[in-house]
């Protein structure tokens, strides 16, 4: 009786998926660069710093996701949210939203605020570079988005691991690069914004939103500011562009 002989072709394919098998676990991050319990924004943001001060408000921010349906994405992509609003003696508020995930993926990173403003309902109708940093390249962005009920002068930057992220491929690179080596970045999104009537007032807002981001990382300890920027960055650049 004659054993049949397994094809060429099959010891191949399964070469292949072994290969295949072997080399994403290869691949696969395990190591993530913030323990548990290490990151806790509400006591970390100061309530009161430089002439600004936090007052409860009833405005509605604009979520810091992309929603569908009734589905509350924010809990599903980030670990940790603050909302708050800041006022000054002169009576000007600025809104703060942070939004920070423990462990950055490519299938579960930050949404950038472009996106999310317009798919509630906002049009972007600017949206520059700027650098937050002082480094040679622009890395945050001065945005304005605009509702039939209000204008939103915005400025954000996000922050990935060791670096400020200036677009999405940026940010999916270095998680690959991170990823290769074993490690999960965490990440952290840092938005201002203010509500206007109309952009006439958007090149002021944008001013005093810088101003006020500078005092906010200026009054934070080196442990507290390291969550907000990378290490070692210690101004923010004017807005001159």
């Amino acid at each position: 009786m004659k054993t049949a002989l397994i094809p060429l072709w099959s010891w191949v394919w399964a070469g292949a998926m072994a290969a295949s098998v072997a080399l994403s676990a290869w691949l696969t991050p395990t190591q993530s660069m913030i323990a548990p319990g290490e990151v806790d924004l509400e006591a970390s943001i100061p309530k009161s710093f430089g002439e600004w001060t936090y007052v409860p408000s009833a405005v509605t921010q604009v979520n810091l996701a992309l929603k569908r349906d009734d589905d509350d994405l924010s809990e599903q992509i980030y670990d940790q949210v603050l909302m708050r609003t800041y006022r000054n003696p002169k009576g000007e508020s600025v809104m703060l939203a942070l939004a920070w995930g423990r462990q950055q993926r490519q299938e579960v990173k930050i949404h950038r605020p472009e996106l999310c403003y317009v798919a509630q309902g906002f049009r972007v109708e600017a949206n520059r570079p700027f650098d937050p940093l002082g480094a040679s390249g622009p890395a945050g962005r001065a945005m304005i988005a605009t509702h039939p009920r209000r204008v939103e002068p915005v400025l954000y930057w996000v922050r990935i691991g060791d670096t400020i992220s200036s677009s999405a491929w940026q940010t999916r690179l270095y998680i690959l690069k991170e990823g290769l080596g074993g490690r999960i970045p965490d990440g952290i999104l840092v938005r201002t914004s203010q509500i206007l009537r109309t952009q006439d007032g958007a090149p002021a807002s944008h001013a005093l939103q810088g101003r006020f981001l500078q005092d906010l990382v200026d009054a934070m300890p080196t442990s507290g500011r390291a969550l907000l920027v990378p290490a070692g960055a210690q101004k923010l650049a004017e807005l001159s562009r």
